[in-house]
């Protein structure tokens, strides 16, 4: 039952995010889904609300599932400090203490949650081929982004592709199914 809701969750932050993205231009640094939020504030709010409540629950089902420790709890709490930063704190530059505490709790979300989702799949990387592809896909997503938000500066795309692609990937260690043993 637990899984379903994850997977709704998940599914309603992704069209959720779809939906709120085309109050700009996705590929553009005018689209960015802060820059949208300062015209759209209460839409910028349950935007950021729904996806780390995906991603939180998604990702304490899967570290409950997979592992014994409880790393995820302080790390998750982080992140949602860094939304909230990000959710209070209006993104524009002329108010420039907003803009920096926005700026450093966009940041710690998104670093802090993508670190939580990659330690999963490198604690379980040696249970499963797949945590092992889940692993390096993770390294190459985050990189990646890292790379086109330094080239191309932010905008909603380069934003919302981690976040799905964590969608996609909880919920596919999520809905696996272990391998069972016969001893005999």
């Amino acid at each position: 039952m637990k899984k379903t809701i994850a997977l709704i969750l998940c599914i309603c932050s992704f069209i959720y995010t779809v939906w709120y993205m085309h109050f700009g231009i996705p590929y553009k640094n005018s689209g960015a889904l802060s820059e949208i939020g300062i015209t759209h504030k209460a839409l910028f709010v349950i935007w950021g609300v729904l996806t780390f409540a995906s991603l939180a629950f998604s990702i304490i089902l899967a570290y409950r599932r997979y592992l014994k420790t409880k790393v995820y709890i302080p790390l998750l709490a982080i992140a949602g400090v860094g939304l909230a930063l990000t959710l209070t704190f209006d993104f524009k530059y002329e108010k420039m203490p907003d803009y920096y505490l926005h700026c450093t709790g966009s940041l710690t979300f998104s670093v802090v949650m993508g670190f939580t989702l990659f330690l999963l799949f490198l604690l379980c990387y040696k249970k499963a081929k797949l945590f092992k592809i889940l692993t390096y896909l993770t390294a190459a997503i985050l990189l990646t982004d890292l790379l086109m938000l330094i080239i191309f500066k932010e905008n909603a795309l380069i934003e919302a592709l981690p976040i799905f692609a964590g969608y996609i990937m909880l919920n596919t260690v999520l809905f696996r199914r272990d391998k069972l043993e016969v001893k005999l």
